[in-house]
C-alpha cells in the first residue's frame, strides 16, 4: 500500500510541474517569420497529458479501496491500479521521449500565435516526466503485489462491541451472581 500511495502522490505532483518549456514565434503562410519577438510558454504534466491526474487519484482512491475491501476485492482494486500505472508509465514515458507532438498540439501554444502557424524554438525538457513515469511503475508494482498477496492480508473488522451492556442485562446478571463490571 506505501508503494501505491507514494506512487500515486508523484503521479500528481508532477502532473503539476513544468514539463517543457518552449519559446513560439509566429511564422505567416509563406514561411516568414511574423515581427513580433518569440513568446515563451511553460507547459505542466496536465496540460499535455491531462488523463495523469485523473490516473492519479484513481491510484489514490485505490489506496483507500485496498485498505477497505476484503479477499476478491482486494485482487480486484489490486489489478485496477495496475492498470492505472501502466497508463501512467506509458503516456509519461511517451511525452519524456518525445514531447514534441503534444507541445505542438498543446492550446497554449496555439493561442499565442492566433491566426498563424507557430515555430517552436529552444524546447527545453525537465526531469518531471521521467519522475512521472518512475511513479507510474512505482503505482504497477504496488497494484501487482496487491493483486497476488492482497487476499492473504487481514481486513477491518466488521464487528463492533457496545460500550456497555443495557441495564436490564446488567440487572440479570446480578441476579445470577455474576458481577457485571
Amino acid at each position: 500500500m506505501a508503494a501505491c500511495l507514494l506512487g500515486a502522490a508523484l503521479v500528481l505532483l508532477t502532473a503539476g510541474a513544468t514539463w517543457v518549456r518552449v519559446r513560439v514565434a509566429a511564422t505567416t503562410a509563406d514561411g516568414q517569420e511574423a515581427a513580433a519577438a518569440p513568446l515563451a510558454a511553460s507547459l505542466t504534466g496536465s496540460d499535455l497529458a491531462p488523463a495523469l491526474a485523473g490516473l492519479g487519484l484513481v491510484g489514490l482512491a485505490g489506496v483507500v479501496a485496498i485498505a477497505a475491501t476484503r479477499r476478491l476485492g482486494r485482487v480486484v482494486v489490486g489489478a485496477l491500479v495496475v492498470l492505472a500505472g501502466v497508463a501512467i508509465a506509458v503516456v509519461a514515458g511517451r511525452l519524456a521521449a518525445d514531447p514534441l507532438p503534444a507541445v505542438r498540439a498543446a492550446s497554449q501554444v496555439r493561442d499565442l500565435v492566433p491566426g498563424a502557424t507557430a515555430d517552436l524554438r529552444d524546447l527545453r525538457r525537465t526531469f518531471a516526466p521521467w519522475l512521472a513515469t518512475c511513479a507510474g511503475v512505482l503505482l504497477a508494482l504496488g497494484g501487482l503485489l496487491v493483486a497476488l498477496r492482497g487476499h492473504t492480508w487481514s481486513a477491518l473488522s466488521a464487528r463492533y462491541r457496545t460500550p456497555a451492556a443495557r441495564p436490564v442485562d446488567a440487572w440479570e446478571a446480578i441476579d445470577r451472581g455474576d458481577d457485571p463490571t
